[in-house]
């Protein structure tokens, strides 16, 4: 199993891994869950499903069985460095559809904790009391702090709180057995400990009580009890159990407590068969696919089926629970148990289990005198008079596992539970299944207005009832309030309430009922009410978010906490069902929670707190977008972002490659800020956002994006009278204006920042702005006007310095050669280009060049070199992750192949049509035509309609 090594691997305190007393590096916190996972699994099977589950539950992204694989193979190469990259490793192996992590007992502390306590066990029962706690020493010195240390996620803490179950009992263990010992004073302090850290936790005050007696403190030890019974009342609303009274009347008669504790035998009385479950719904729709579910789960677990059925507030959990038991309660002849928990009630508090069991058990046929008055002995009762018995069971509105706990049944029941929270303790500790509610599909959405408003209506105004659905966000309870405002106004259009509804910020208000109430809204105000302050507090700062989806640094950023604490807010809001995982580390809000959001931010944040927070948020884009655009493989000017606020902590962009991935990932969210920045009067960053972006648009084809921010931003640069910010934006919008063919206007844009350079004196400037005229000019068919315009270009960036404008000029004016078949004079442009391009390091001028060069090479019959240059624009576009590049380079090579009579043209023509087909970019029209006529030799091949050197470096 091993190499000779010594290994040691910790999960009762820090997540750890040694390997010869050398702590093993287990990766990103995500990779670190994935270990974890293997390791509680050692020596067994553990299915990739199971993996993905603890990774992302029930919102895994489509690439999640990639990513476990490249986490699993971090981890092999952590644990085992020196293992060749195909052979199969010691330790972790795949198996199946999963992974066997093989380990030894004695190097995991969890074996070796348990194989202490079992010992313990066997000494205790042949009666050696000291031998069990010196064995129950040993395994408590293997935890220190908290279990898991370090690692985050629900996961996480499920398993945490199993293993700290399991350390608390046996340290309970261990007092009781030092009790019995009269070893009382040696386990007081430990035992006040506790029973501050777990004031609900009846058994140590007992266990107090009698260590306290054994050291003659009796007058403390009647004080804990009392103590215990306030806390109790305080915080459960009961009387302690009849465990604790009898000891505190032991206590007071003097009595010995050194020997355990005695239990109270149960009262067992015979069933009825209630019939509890709610109607039925007269206008149930869809939800066919998690019926079958339902049905499935049922056949495959015909005897103590838990399920959860969980979703976000007005999903219609509690309708689909109460339709599908309606089905098959035939099945269930013994009756059926229904209690509303009240969880998320504002009007009242939630039942505790508790009361919930004396309710169950007067149901049951038990007498009011006969109920136990502890929860223990109330489930017990429960569970002894539900034995072997077929009920449905429901629990409505759970606000979590804890108390659910207590009133699982027998092995012939079917419990439904339904919550707005995942309950993942529930899943654990009682095998629960999962079940999650979505909003309704479209055609569901529309059925159900109809079925309540009237089916004419959807005949008449189709469409206005299809956007009404989509106002509704197809969720069941804003759907039915929508529904019965048409079904008393009959003669109301459908327009009317779209168009009233069309208001973001009083959409909320309008899916109200009698006297304005909102039902939505006090639904996720209930939700919101059930969480802890950061994310509660998060849900009015969400509401200043413009975008699509939000990321734990932007959500650090915007509250100004950890970056750890922002994690566990959108942790808690996943699990509220207030918002969704899209993809790993994303999260988006449904449309009407993104409504609830803007709504609370109007309520509760003032004037001053909105622009407080909006800055935050437009800085931390902009820092982060200026941050990766600088790292992008090309040349960009000197434009100094300076962001007021700079967040504390960024997301990881320190290469070309993530930089890139960065930029594209939060694309739509970096549009959506630079328009808010436009529309409310934040005029810095109005353009300064734009002029981040405008690089990756080029890069991206994107051309219409990159004129959209560029047209919002120019208005507010004339008025800001910024040298700077009016150059950068008029000339990149007098680029993108080139690029669409709107030549007179892609003309003004460039002589007016061109007045702006000349007014201030700016070699560097004027010479960018004289090159965007010739290009404009050579678009245009002005061939000799846009050849003076480039040698005026090129004399101004010489005498300047300007390296950059010298090579994208020189490289501009090797294009309009080319179209005038002077290629001779075209190489010699371009190629002194490409060796600026080089000493500056910018990839993407050097990638566009080449490509250039390919084209005059073969118009001057030198194929091998044309061949050589193409794939080398191909590796340099790879290098920089360009796409249109790459799909740009694709073409050169296969140009040059079909030149050189290769018939491995072909692949590349149809990798190059693939690639700027989905950018939609203008050159897939030539190589549609190049592709159709794929075997002609292409001796002179025509110059591109948009010149490649034409880049928005300012």
């Amino acid at each position: 199993m091993s190499d000779g090594s010594t290994w040691w691997f910790e999960l009762l305190g820090a997540l750890r891994a040694s390997r010869d007393g050398q702590e093993v590096a287990l990766g990103a916190p995500k990779q670190r869950v994935v270990f974890t996972v293997l390791v509680l699994g050692r020596n067994t099977v553990v299915g990739r499903d199971q993996i993905i589950d603890a990774l992302w539950g029930e919102q895994a992204p489509s690439s999640a069985v990639n990513v476990v694989h490249t986490y699993v193979a971090g981890l092999r190469r952590a644990l085992e460095p020196s293992r060749a990259s195909r052979a199969q490793g010691d330790l972790l192996r795949s198996s199946g559809d999963g992974y066997r992590l093989r380990l030894d007992p004695s190097w995991v502390d969890l074996d070796v904790f348990d194989s202490r306590t079992t010992a313990a066990a066997r000494l205790r029962a042949a009666g050696d009391l000291a031998g069990a706690a010196e064995e129950l020493d040993a395994a408590l010195r293997l935890c220190g702090g908290d279990p898991l240390g370090g690692l985050p996620g629900l996961f996480a803490e499920v398993e945490r709180s199993r293993l700290v179950e399991r350390r608390l009992t046996v340290i309970e263990e261990r007092a009781d057995i030092r009790l019995e010992l009269g070893r009382g004073a040696d386990v007081v302090a430990e035992l006040s400990r506790l029973v501050a850290e777990y004031p609900l936790r009846e058994r140590l005050y007992g266990m107090t009580m009698r260590a306290l007696c054994q050291t003659g403190r009796q007058a403390e030890a009647l004080a804990a009890y009392r103590t215990a019974r306030q806390v109790l009342i305080d915080e459960l609303g009961v009387e302690p159990g009849p465990e604790l009274q009898r000891l505190h009347q032991s206590v007071l008669a003097g009595e010995d407590l050194s020997g355990p504790e005695q239990q109270r035998p149960q009262v067992v009385v015979t069933a009825a068969a209630p019939g509890q479950l709610p109607p039925d719904t007269a206008t149930f729709v869809g939800r066919q696919d998690l019926l079958a579910r339902l049905d499935a789960l049922r056949a495959e677990t015909p005897s103590g089926l838990v399920v959860a059925i969980t979703g976000p507030a007005g999903v219609g959990k509690t309708a689909l629970a109460v339709h599908w038991a309606h089905r098959v309660r035939a099945d269930f002849p013994d009756g059926q148990l229904h209690v509303d928990l009240h969880g998320y009630d504002p009007q009242r508090d939630p039942l505790d289990a508790n009361e919930v069991l004396r309710r169950f058990l007067r149901a049951l046929g038990v007498a009011a005198a006969e109920v136990p008055s502890t929860v223990e002995e109330r489930a017990a009762l429960f569970r002894t008079m539900v034995s072997d018995r077929r009920m449905i069971i429901m629990l409505d509105n759970a606000r979590g596992s804890d108390e659910l706990m207590p009133l699982l049944a027998g092995s012939g029941c079917c419990v439904l539970v339904t919550s707005r929270r995942r309950l993942d303790g529930l899943v654990a500790h009682a095998d629960a299944k999962l079940l999650d509610v979505d909003m309704l599909n479209d055609d569901e959405a529309v059925n159900l207005l109809g079925r309540i408003a009237g089916s004419a209506r959807l005949r008449d105004e189709p469409a206005q009832v299809a956007r009404l659905a989509s106002l509704c966000d197809r969720l069941p309870l804003a759907l039915r309030i929508a529904a019965a405002r048409l079904a008393v106004a009959p003669r109301q259009p459908v327009a009317a309430l779209v168009s009233e509804l069309d208001d973001e910020q009083g959409r909320l208000a309008a899916l109200g009922l009698e006297g304005g109430a909102s039902a939505v809204r006090s639904a996720f105000d209930a939700s919101r009410r059930a969480l802890p302050p950061l994310p509660a507090r998060l849900l009015a700062l969400l509401g200043m978010h413009p975008g699509h989806d939000i990321t734990p640094h932007m959500v650090a950023a915007l509250a100004e906490v950890r970056l750890c604490d922002a994690m566990r807010a959108l942790d808690s809001l996943e699990a509220a069902h207030l918002l969704t995982v899209v993809e790993l580390g994303r999260y988006l809000p449904h449309d009407l929670v993104r409504a609830y959001c803007v709504t609370l931010a109007g309520e509760e944040l003032r004037e001053d707190e909105q622009r407080a927070v909006a800055g935050r948020m437009l800085d931390y884009y902009l820092y982060c977008a200026d941050l990766a655009d600088g790292l992008l493989p090309i040349t960009r000017g000197t434009v100094e972002i300076s962001p007021s606020f700079v967040p504390a902590e960024i997301p990881v962009i320190d290469s070309a490659a993530n930089a890139m991935a960065w930029l594209e990932a939060e694309r739509v969210n970096l549009l959506a800020v630079a328009a808010y920045a436009v529309t409310h009067d934040w005029p810095v960053h109005a353009w300064q956002l734009p002029y981040t972006l405008s690089r990756l648009c080029w890069l991206l084809a994107d051309k219409d994006s990159w004129l959209a921010t560029h047209e919002a931003a120019t208005p507010v640069v004339r008025r800001l009278k910024d040298p700077l910010a009016q150059f950068v934006t008029l000339h990149n919008l007098g680029v993108v204006l080139t690029l669409h063919e709107r030549y007179d206007e892609a003309l003004d844009a460039e002589r007016e920042a061109l007045s702006v350079s000349r007014r201030q004196g700016h070699g560097e400037w004027q010479a960018r702005a004289y090159t965007s005229i010739a290009n404009i000019l050579q678009s245009t068919g002005r061939a000799h006007e846009a050849e003076a315009q480039y040698l005026r270009a090129a004399e101004i960036s010489k005498r300047t310095g300007a390296q950059f404008a010298e090579a994208n000029n020189l490289h501009n004016l090797a294009v309009l050669y080319a179209g005038e078949r002077r290629h001779t004079d075209a190489v010699q442009q371009v190629t002194a280009a490409l060796e600026i391009y080089r000493e500056l390091g910018d990839a993407v001028g050097e990638t566009a060049g080449l490509s250039d060069l390919v084209s005059s090479l073969l118009a001057l019959d030198q194929g091998e070199e044309a061949l050589a240059a193409a794939k080398r624009s191909l590796e340099v576009a790879v290098e920089a992750s360009s796409v249109y590049h790459q799909g740009i380079a694709h073409d050169r090579i296969a140009q040059a192949l079909d030149f050189l009579g290769d018939q491995s043209a072909l692949p590349h023509w149809q990798r190059s049509l693939s690639v700027l087909t989905d950018l939609g970019a203008p050159e897939a029209d030539g190589v549609r035509a190049r592709l159709a006529r794929a075997r002609v030799t292409i001796r002179t091949p025509e110059p591109p309609r948009v010149p490649l050197g034409v880049t928005p470096n300012c």
